[in-house]
């Protein structure tokens, strides 16, 4: 259990770097929509290409480098009001079940992702911003990134589950009853 717990902080690493990637590209966000506001109001110009470079690049950028931290934290809503009421035995089999579905789908995913990725790249995907072609091929890679970091995520989780007795909804949060009434339910 010590080898898979030191290789889930490695792993960390790589989830706050993609916390700190998408905190750089909000502010991205914030400074160019702030500036081309502000450009609008007193030189009555846009700065050309800025909604594109948004849209296309920082958007993107904040939010498939995060994805992964917030499968991780555990706020994805779950049906535990269910399932806590059956034998632990059937609750351990069912969450083992859920996870190996998760993963397929996860992996899914990232191959048909990485495949439209590779698409991209053969065809030279662009937008144009401001009368220039930007290269959108290598935003296109943050899709499957980002999913293969949740199928990983779920490796990990459902490794604990194999070795543990417990119920991990996460790799470092117990399911447990009083959890469950202390939280509100999101439908």
């Amino acid at each position: 259990m010590n080898k898979l717990t030191n290789a889930y902080r490695v792993f960390g690493y790589f989830k706050k770097a993609g916390i700190f990637l998408s905190g750089v590209a909000l502010f991205g966000m914030i400074f160019l929509i702030t500036a081309d506001v502000i450009s609008r109001n007193i030189t009555s110009k846009s700065i050309e290409g800025s909604y594109e470079i948004v849209q296309n690049y920082l958007m993107s950028l904040a939010s498939f480098t995060v994805i992964l931290y917030a499968y991780s934290s555990g706020v994805m809503p779950r049906i535990s009001m269910v399932v806590e009421r059956m034998p632990r035995i059937v609750q351990k089999m069912l969450l083992l079940v859920m996870l190996i579905v998760e993963l397929a789908l996860a992996l899914l995913f990232t191959y048909y992702t990485f495949t439209y990725s590779l698409t991209g790249v053969a065809e030279g995907f662009a937008f144009p911003a401001g009368g220039v072609l930007f290269p959108i091929y290598p935003f296109l890679f943050l899709v499957p990134i980002g999913f293969i970091g949740i199928a990983i995520e779920i490796l990990f989780v459902l490794m604990k589950n194999s070795l543990s007795k417990e119920l991990w909804i996460t790799f470092t949060k117990r399911q447990s009853s009083e959890e469950a009434m202390d939280e509100t339910y999101v439908s």
